[in-house]
C-alpha cells in the first residue's frame, strides 16, 4: 500500500517501447540521439533551451531532461534496460523521481508525521500537560501537505521532460515514416 501511494506521488509509470532495428543498431541509434552529461551545463554548450542527456547501455539505460539554468531533483528520470523476445528488441523501464529517494523521503516524512500526529495520545500517560501539545497533530499534517506538495509541484514544473524523454527514444527506436 505505501508503494502505491508513493508511486503516487513521485510517478512511477512503467513503459515499453518496441524497436524497429536490431539490438546494436538501436543502442547506436539512442546513444547518438542522447547527449552525455555535462554536470547540468549540457544546454547552456549545446545552446538550446533543453537538452535530454543520459547514459545508454544495453543493461542500462538512465535519461533526463536538462533545462539550462533549472535544477529541479523532482524531474522523472527514465530508467530501462533492452531486452530481446523472439528477435524483438524491446526498450523496458519506468519513469521515476530524479532524485531517486523519494520512497524513502516520503516514508520517513510520514512516520514523523505520525508521531507528530499520535503524541498527544501518549503523552497523558507521562504527566505530560499543555496545551501547546494538542497543536502537535496539526503540526504533523501541515508537515505532510507542505512535502507532498512540494514533490507534486516539482514534478508539475518538469511536466514537459517527459514528453522531451519520451520523443527522444521514439525518434532513435523507430523508423520515420
Amino acid at each position: 500500500m505505501l508503494r502505491s501511494f508513493t508511486d503516487f506521488v513521485c510517478g512511477n509509470e512503467p513503459l515499453a517501447f518496441e524497436s524497429d532495428f536490431g539490438l546494436q543498431e538501436s543502442l547506436r541509434r539512442l546513444a547518438a540521439e542522447i547527449k552525455p552529461p555535462l554536470l547540468d551545463r549540457r544546454p547552456l554548450i549545446s545552446g538550446k533551451a533543453s537538452v535530454v542527456v543520459g547514459k545508454v547501455a544495453e543493461e542500462h539505460v538512465s535519461l533526463w531532461c536538462e533545462t539550462a539554468l533549472v535544477h529541479n531533483m523532482c524531474r522523472p528520470m527514465f530508467l530501462g534496460r533492452f531486452q530481446t523476445f523472439d528477435r524483438r528488441v524491446i526498450l523496458v523501464g519506468k519513469m521515476v523521481a530524479m532524485c531517486g529517494m523519494d520512497h524513502l523521503s516520503v516514508g520517513a516524512l510520514l512516520v514523523t508525521s505520525f508521531l507528530f500526529i499520535a503524541s498527544p495520545l501518549f503523552a497523558p500517560m507521562k504527566g505530560v500537560h499543555g496545551l501547546a501539545l494538542w497543536g502537535m497533530p496539526f503540526l504533523g499534517v501541515l508537515l505532510v501537505v507542505l512535502a507532498l506538495g512540494g514533490v507534486r509541484l516539482g514534478r508539475w514544473f518538469s511536466a514537459g521532460d517527459e514528453d522531451w524523454i519520451l520523443a527522444a527514444i521514439r525518434s532513435a527506436l523507430l523508423k520515420s515514416a
